[in-house]
């Protein structure tokens, strides 16, 4: 009976298989994959429009120092200062970061698993290496028994 190290909607991750169930049905034998990584992609498509509206803003508030005078400057110079970082944060909110699980799988690089959901993707992640330790401890128990290479050959041979 295997070991279930993750099991959810879309991944099932036992001691020999990592299992993907979406978007297309995978199984992927955890001796095979090599170079296991992770990687994190920013979409930001309008990134450009909102460095030109920031400018747009910050030259406005600079045209209106000249205009505006007394405390009404301090004002500016606050929303100046403030307005910036504040926006900045706020849109890195609605912006998301897909986290991909990446690896070698027979030659070929395969996408394990991707979620913008940073605590199930830490989940999959985790429940991967563990995955992985339990196997090499497997292999290892082989090997000081001296079948670790009759198990590999007839692993291969299957």
């Amino acid at each position: 009976m295997p070991t279930v190290f993750y099991q959810g909607h879309d991944v099932v991750i036992s001691d020999d298989v990592f299992a993907v169930w979406k978007p297309a049905p995978q199984v992927y034998d955890l001796e095979g994959l090599e170079n296991v990584h992770v990687e994190h992609n920013e979409i930001r498509p309008a990134v450009p429009a909102w460095l030109a509206a920031g400018v747009l803003v910050v030259a406005s508030a600079t045209a209106s120092w000249a205009l505006v005078g007394g405390p009404g400057a301090y004002v500016v110079t606050a929303v100046v200062i403030v307005v910036p970082p504040v926006a900045g944060r706020a849109l890195r909110v609605f912006t998301p970061i897909m986290w991909s699980l990446r690896a070698t799988y027979a030659g070929a690089e395969v996408t394990l698993f991707e979620s913008a959901n940073l605590l199930v993707f830490n989940r999959v992640r985790r429940g991967l290496f563990r995955a992985f330790r339990a196997n090499a401890a497997s292999l290892e128990r082989l090997d000081r028994a001296g079948y670790g290479e009759a198990f590999r050959r007839l692993n291969q041979s299957l």
